[in-house]
């Protein structure tokens, strides 16, 4: 059984669950069937789905399950904690962190990290609501400062996130969210931005790769590109992060068996900085990064950690990869792909073959590239990153 609530699948669940010896059905609460489900570009046929409200969904498990044994996985943020008891109720062992508030709750993740001596941003948890204006416009910037970024302590894939450069945008924020509960503000980083990824068995985590992002992955509706690409196993920058990693794993909790995701800044001393950390594997293209990179697929290896099913040791391919989401805004349609030297994958999502009437730039072009020279990949993922794809 494979919950699911927001986050789409990005890969194809018999990748995982062999066909002939698995029924795999996924358990949903959003609206929408397989659509919602997967990832458009996502390999593979649509699972079976079956939708029911969240709160009857150990009944449907026993149901659907029919008196068989039965394994009961997700890699959702929002099924986590659910699925975790879930695990619990059917007798099934623990797979995911022991606290899956540690890593769900930006707040509480923040105050375990500081306490163990890791580097977090400056934060202030609005843990009376967030103020009237005048109090609350007062206590952020005498705290922390603008600009300032404004999130939800349980959220993912940056829903909610704001970044509050000026007063006056701090003052309408404050006043059109005045009174609601699990707000927090934290100091705007600048630097550059990174992801750190392991897999973690019986306590301890196995390096898997790290990566460097194009830029923040905030500001989508301005119509940025985003993207990153994969980081030498060996270099400094690697070395680094997977220390990082251990740090946090061992300040948030290693047990259980599962992927963690860490993102993080380097400012300008050199600092890195844990903006936000996941025990689930990431989104984007970053899972399949990892299938070129270190020939695991981390979606897959989260899905087969849980059903303890047989996970390869993550090993330096030689590859270096990279992909890149290019937004269609209004107006208009995707053209052309560039010429690239680099093996590359792209997907052009159905709705961005017609000129796009929205509002925002949420239609988009994604290219997956990998090459064994990391100058030719940069060459490559500059050439996407600038190069136009589309067009009126």
């Amino acid at each position: 059984m494979l919950l699911h609530s927001r986050q789409p699948l990005t890969t194809d669940p018999a990748a995982t669950f062999d066909p002939a010896r698995w029924e795999t059905v996924v358990l949903t609460d959003a609206d929408g069937g397989a659509d919602a489900v997967m990832r458009e570009d996502a390999p593979g046929g649509a699972p079976a789905v079956h939708r029911a409200p969240r709160d009857t969904w150990a009944a449907e498990i026993r149901r659907l399950a029919g008196g068989r044994a039965v394994q009961i996985v997700t890699n959702d943020e929002y099924c986590l904690i659910g699925c975790a008891e879930l695990r619990a109720e059917f007798g099934l062992p623990v797979r995911h962190p022991a606290r899956p508030a540690h890593y769900i709750d930006k707040v509480l993740m923040k105050e375990r990290l500081a306490a163990a001596g890791v580097r977090v941003p400056r934060f202030l948890a609005l843990t009376e609501g967030v103020p009237e204006p005048g109090a609350g416009l007062a206590l952020v910037t005498g705290t922390i400062g603008l600009p300032a970024v404004v999130k939800p302590r349980r959220e993912a894939n940056s829903r909610g996130v704001a970044i509050l450069r000026t007063e006056p945008e701090l003052r309408d924020w404050l006043t059109g969210h005045r009174g609601e509960q699990d707000w927090q503000v934290e100091e705007f980083l600048d630097g550059t931005f990174h992801h750190v990824n392991s897999l973690v068995r019986d306590g301890v985590p196995t390096p898997v790769q790290t990566g460097t992002y194009l830029g923040p992955l905030l500001d989508l509706p301005d119509g940025r590109r985003l993207g990153g690409w994969t980081v030498p196993y060996d270099s400094e920058l690697s070395c680094r992060a997977h220390e990082l990693n251990r740090a946090v794993v061992a300040a948030l909790g290693a047990e259980g068996a599962f992927v963690v995701h860490t993102e993080f800044a380097v400012n300008g001393d050199g600092e890195l900085v844990v903006v936000e950390v996941a025990g689930r594997a990431p989104g984007a293209l970053v899972s399949e990064l990892a299938g070129l990179h270190a020939g695991l697929n981390l979606e897959e290896a989260n899905l087969a950690l849980q059903a303890d099913l047989p996970v390869p040791e993550p090993q330096p391919t030689g590859v270096q990869a990279a992909w890149v989401w290019i937004p269609v805004m209004p107006g208009e349609r995707y053209r052309h792909t560039p010429e690239t030297t680099s093996k590359h994958l792209v997907h052009i999502r159905r709705a961005a073959q017609r000129t796009h009437t929205g509002a925002s730039g949420a239609l988009g072009v994604s290219v997956l590239l990998w090459h064994t020279d990391p100058d030719v990949l940069a060459a490559d993922v500059r050439t996407a990153a600038t190069a136009a794809w589309c067009g009126a």
